[in-house]
């Protein structure tokens, strides 16, 4: 597969083979897939995802070896392979593969089913999540959810549930995920944990327990009827559509093969099953709504965390809870007062279901009432200050208002003008922004984040973009809240992603 792996390096290599098809059903990628053995595919597919490096990926390695398609060609390879194929595994075998991914056609089978926000929302929640930084997840977990269920009160979410929930802390459960990536990455995939009893790592062992990766390793590993099962116990789009169906790779990377090893064919979700995303449903899982209720509250805070770290200290103010007439009324979350202009932020945590990610499952109806909600909020909030409500004396109601929706997790197309036709209007300007946008916004000076929002939102075209295609980040730097959290783990100084931890044949 050298040939393949050369083209993707850069180096001008492209094997000879049939010319690429204009359409491809999904049925027919799934038996291209299927040619060859799974022991065979999946290491070759492993290979082939280190090679196109870490995110931000350049355009050719996002056209040659998208990680997104590797992934689904192991899960359909776990799913339907055949261990008596004899169909050799070469690099032209591997193009084929990546060119069929490229080419898959959705046939219809609604005639709602094919329009344009429902195409762009499949493919930014099967492309997007890929092409995001570690950093910002890894850190999100720590600040968001350990460091915040010190700083407020929670129902469930102490010491005590994160050993119920992942067996050890939050922090040696960061640690060990991440040591397992280093120990794939640096082994084409794979991972023996016979390793683990070698000389020579105990200086890793001091801050991460040999116990702690090992059974670690067991939780993020699945045999292959494991992995099916996994897949059939979740709701599925409609056929045709099983491109983006769940892949149980997210939740457990490692595949257990027939030798007894552990291989991880996208070796880049392994540190992401520590990301919020991945924690929170296995949360909800463990504990139900009374998880969901403490992350609402986390994600509350953690914003206005974020936002108290903009330098120089800003002029922010936490909700208002206030009466109108008989009833007990809460403001919008978070006010941050600038010389030209109010922000007002309303936080929504809610997150979106497997169907609905893939645009089914009433997933235009779920964005109607999550981000309405928020903008009856942010009117009703903009009505007491109006009024001159005396709770609220304190927030100047003469000054321009911007709004924005801040979101648990991404809603790539938010502000664009296929979902804003769905949505009620918004009083005033108003945008909506992910976690991650939040934390880019924390890393400007407090004059750029005044002159950027307010430019923004009053700019008829950058208004429609995601917010972190719209902001000049130029003059920023990391958010410190999520410099913090990552410095909080005691990363080895000599150890990092590019690093290497041998492997069972070293």
């Amino acid at each position: 597969m050298s040939d393949y792996m050369g083209m993707v390096a850069g180096q001008p290599t492209w094997p000879t083979a049939p010319a690429r098809r204009e359409r491809v059903l999904f049925k027919e990628f799934r038996q291209i897939v299927r040619r060859y053995r799974p022991s065979d595919l999946l290491p070759a597919l492993a290979e082939l995802s280190l090679a196109g490096g870490e995110p931000p990926y350049e355009g050719k390695v996002l056209a040659t070896v998208p990680p997104w398609a590797t992934a689904l060609a192991a899960r359909e390879s776990a799913l339907w392979g055949n261990k008596y194929r004899d169909t050799e595994v070469t690099g032209d075998s591997l193009r084929v593969i990546i060119n069929a991914h490229n080419n898959i056609y959705e046939e219809d089978p609604s005639p709602d089913a094919r329009g344009v926000l429902d195409i762009m929302t499949r493919l930014a929640y099967e492309q997007f999540p890929y092409q995001e930084s570690i950093f910002e997840e890894v850190s999100r977990s720590h600040a968001l959810m350990f460091e915040g269920a010190a700083e407020i009160p929670v129902e469930v979410l102490n010491d005590e549930a994160w050993h119920r929930l992942l067996g050890a802390p939050l922090g040696e459960i960061v640690g060990a995920t991440f040591f397992l990536q280093v120990a794939a990455i640096s082994n084409k995939g794979w991972f023996d944990d016979a390793v683990l009893d070698r000389d020579g790592l105990q200086a890793i062992y001091d801050r991460w327990p040999r116990a702690v990766i090992r059974e670690r390793a067991a939780q993020l590993s699945s045999s292959f009827e494991e992995f099916k099962a996994a897949y059939e116990a979740v709701p599925h789009p409609p056929a045709g559509y099983e491109r983006y169906a769940y892949n149980p790779l997210i939740k457990r990377p490692f595949l257990r093969m027939p030798d007894g090893r552990l291989l991880a064919p996208q070796p880049r979700l392994i540190l992401r099953t520590v990301s919020p995303g991945a924690l929170y449903y296995r949360g909800v899982e463990e504990f139900g709504e009374s998880f969901s209720r403490d992350l609402g509250h986390l994600t509350e805070h953690y914003v206005g965390k974020q936002l108290r770290a903009i330098t120089p200290s800003p002029d922010l103010h936490p909700e208002i809870v206030y009466r109108e007439g008989k009833a007990e009324k809460k403001s919008i979350d978070w006010f941050l007062v600038l010389p030209s202009a109010v922000i007002m932020f309303e936080v929504k945590s809610a997150r979106f279901g497997l169907l609905e990610r893939a645009a089914f499952g009433g997933y235009q109806d779920k964005v109607k009432t999550l981000l309405n909600k928020a903008t009856e909020q942010l009117e009703r909030t903009a009505k007491a200050l109006d009024e001159n409500n005396p709770h609220f004396g304190h927030i100047p109601n003469n000054l321009p208002r911007v709004g924005v929706i801040v979101t648990g997790e991404p809603y790539y197309m938010a502000n664009s003008p296929l979902v804003r036709d769905l949505l009620n209007e918004a009083p005033f300007p108003t945008l909506t922004a992910s976690l991650r946008e939040i934390e880019f916004l924390a890393g400007l000076p407090l004059d750029e984040v005044e002159r950027q929002l307010v430019h923004i939102a009053n700019d008829p075209e950058r208004s429609t973009w995601s917010l972190s295609n719209a902001l000049d980040k130029a003059s920023g730097t990391r958010s410190p809240v999520l410099q913090r959290a990552w410095d909080a783990y005691p990363w080895p100084e000599d150890l990092d992603s590019d690093d290497e931890i041998p492997g069972n044949n070293d």
